[in-house]
């Protein structure tokens, strides 16, 4: 009994120990999960070549206490690589490209209680050309008491007999500089001693940093982007010149198709008279003269010589029949068939012309185009290229920009003016201002017109921001006859065939009247405008007579300045 007793007690004990520990525990709240972002995709992959083609990123905020706000801030760590735009509504954004590498998309929640990252890769398929602006030119390794190390003797004598001075603007860039800007890893793509410019050809666009820095460099400036073309191996282009013997036994010249084309401007005076354009140096600047030296036409044409100044291509007559068109309307001397305004001249084919694309490098090639014309002496430039409102996307030019003095081909064609070298230049297809260079006081700018003397359609004009009147004067355009692939005479129309027409016409002139500068020319031609007394848009000084314009020469009196 006493023992059941003391078990009893015992048992009490424990219960009321074990009822007494039970009520001193506090509760167990188990510890809040942290605040997660959850960023989707995980990893993004962009096109530096589809900017169009972004990317959207997903948020999901896990574990986030009632009450809290969810708002979330969005940036970027490197801005040049990608970019990014918020939607405040679903937390959501969307990335962008903007330059090949690799960066971070971040987060963070306003409170800044939880952030989260996302990988960012662009690639990128393009590449890219600079334009560095030198502050200076460096030291040369030539004189310009010694011209004759960068200039041809037919170059120096122009100068000379229009006693144009030789200075250090015909200087070539120091090729330290040049040496400098090719070990940072781009290859030189075209170069202006005129402009101190030199351009560059890129596969990192991030070397712009780099050729920042250099102290030399004033400014770099995108000209050009585009895909990237892998080496073909091709062999580098050796240019051999075509001489040939163009001279006409006869000054009574059957022009075959072509006889509107010259009649129109009276033309053919200068040929009965023996001037059909001997002696004189014509640089042809365009697009291409594919497959040129096999055309029958011109299989009497004197060249000189040919080069391609685009960088993706070193031969000037792998690509685009444009060249070819306006030459023959010059050089083709076949009588019966097609015979060119000036026959027997001498003459360059120069590509300065991408036709893949519209980028303001295709100005820094025609400056380097040239500026080789003017130092292997050539007297005359036919440019049938224009750079205008439609031009170019990135950036368009503006008709304020069109003074004569600002866009860089134009400032390029200035200087050539101011070496004694006549430029004739399309007013362009745009039936509005005129482009560059042929905005230029000191170019000869050409519209077209009809067979019949109307205004062709299509023709740009106006009245540049300065005050002058563009073009100048009229030739054929709208139903020009032109030399094809196959070597027979086609119809085209467009003013890129109105300035060889007249550039052809004033080589002649310039042979019969050789005392004249090249403004003193260029004067002579619009003072022969059939207009001249009543200039007027579209028109200019109007339609050029042959006969009249040698008339007006003969009363020249000789000048050897030019006011640049």
């Amino acid at each position: 009994m006493l023992h059941s007793f003391k078990t009893f007690l015992y048992c009490l004990f424990l219960c009321l120990l074990f009822n007494s520990c039970k009520k001193n525990e506090e509760p167990v709240v188990p510890e809040p999960k942290p605040i997660k972002i959850v960023i989707q995709p995980d990893v993004v992959y962009l096109r530096r070549d589809v900017q169009f083609l972004g990317i959207r990123l997903a948020v999901e905020i896990q574990h986030l206490p009632e009450g809290k706000s969810n708002e979330i801030n969005w940036t970027i760590e490197n801005t040049r690589i990608a970019r990014l735009t918020q939607d405040n509504t679903t937390k959501e954004a969307s990335v962008w490209p903007e330059a090949a590498g690799e960066t971070y998309a971040i987060a963070t929640l306003a409170n800044g209680k939880a952030t989260a990252k996302v990988k960012i890769v662009v690639t990128d398929a393009n590449d890219y050309k600079f334009r560095l602006v030198l502050k200076d030119k460096g030291t040369s390794a030539h004189s310009i008491q010694k011209p004759e190390t960068f200039l041809s003797e037919k170059a120096i004598q122009r100068r000379s007999k229009r006693n144009i001075a030789i200075d250090n603007s015909d200087l070539p860039i120091s090729e330290d500089y040049l040496t400098q800007i090719e070990q940072i890893g781009c290859k030189i793509a075209a170069k202006s001693k005129w402009l101190n410019t030199v351009t560059v050809h890129c596969v990192d666009y991030f070397l712009i940093d780099k050729y920042k820095n250099l102290p030399f460099v004033q400014t770099v400036e995108k000209v050009w982007e585009g895909p990237r073309v892998n080496p073909t191996g091709k062999e580098k282009y050796k240019d051999i010149p075509q001489k040939a013997s163009n001279y006409s036994p006869t000054n009574q010249l059957d022009y075959g198709a072509a006889v509107s084309n010259i009649t129109v401007n009276n033309g053919q005076v200068l040929h009965e008279n023996g001037f059909k354009g001997a002696g004189i140096d014509i640089a042809v600047i365009d697009a291409g003269f594919l497959n040129l030296k096999n055309n029958p036409a011109f299989k009497n044409v004197n060249i000189k010589g040919a080069k391609s100044f685009v960088y993706e291509n070193d031969d000037p007559y792998a690509v685009d029949m444009h060249g070819i068109w306006v030459s023959s309307c010059m050089a083709v001397n076949q009588p019966g068939s097609y015979v060119g305004t000036a026959p027997e001249a001498n003459y360059w084919l120069l590509r300065s012309e991408d036709q893949s694309s519209e980028n303001h490098v295709e100005e820094d090639y025609w400056v380097s185009a040239a500026e080789f014309a003017d130092s292997v002496g050539v007297d005359i430039i036919n440019s049938s290229l224009y750079y205008g409102p439609e031009s170019f996307n990135n950036p368009a030019y503006t008709f304020e920009e069109m003074d004569g003095k600002t866009t860089f081909a134009t400032r390029g064609a200035n200087i050539a003016a101011s070496k004694g070298i006549l430029i004739v230049n399309c007013a362009g297809n745009d039936r509005s201002w005129v482009g560059s260079p042929a905005d230029s006081p000191h170019i000869l700018t050409v519209g077209a017109v009809y067979k019949d003397r109307s205004v062709a359609y299509f023709t740009s004009w106006g009245v540049t921001v300065d005050g002058r009147m563009k073009p100048d004067v009229m030739a054929v355009g709208g139903g020009a006859m032109v030399i094809g692939e196959s070597g027979i005479s086609e119809n085209r129309s467009g003013t890129s065939y109105s300035s060889p027409i007249i550039c052809g016409l004033a080589a002649c002139l310039w042979q019969a009247y050789p005392q004249l500068s090249n403004q003193e020319l260029l004067e002579v031609i619009r003072k022969s405008g059939d207009r001249i007394n009543n200039p007027a848009i579209p028109y200019g000084y109007g339609i050029p007579d042959m006969k009249k314009a040698m008339e007006i020469a003969k009363t020249v009196k000789i000048s050897r300045s030019f006011n640049r």
